[in-house]
């Protein structure tokens, strides 16, 4: 076996062990949300609407409504986020009275 093959197949096995070391350490990014210990009657999630703009989900466990805000977009410096109310969902009447 030549020096050249040889010096081409280590290099391959570091490129290889270097795939195995960056996918094996790899998470993916975390959800932030309301614990299931909740003090109210109201869950709150944030998501990530488009790249550059968040929603926020409110779900009303008394009520079994879904309503969806977003911030105003796009907006310039230094102007106040104003955040709107998108549409609201009856989650009884979406998925057939199942509680």
């Amino acid at each position: 076996m030549s020096k050249r093959v040889l010096v081409i197949m280590l290099v391959a096995l570091n490129l290889a062990l270097l795939a195995g070391l960056i996918l094996s350490t790899y998470t993916p990014p975390q959800a932030f949300a309301q614990g299931l210990n909740r003090s109210g009657e109201y869950l709150l999630v944030a998501a990530k609407a488009e790249q550059t703009n968040d929603a926020i989900y409110l779900v009303d466990l008394r009520t079994r409504q879904l309503h969806a805000f977003r911030s105003t977009f796009p907006r310039a410096g230094g102007e106040p986020i104003r955040v709107a109310l998108i549409h609201s969902r009856d989650l009884v009447r979406d998925f057939g009275g199942v509680h």
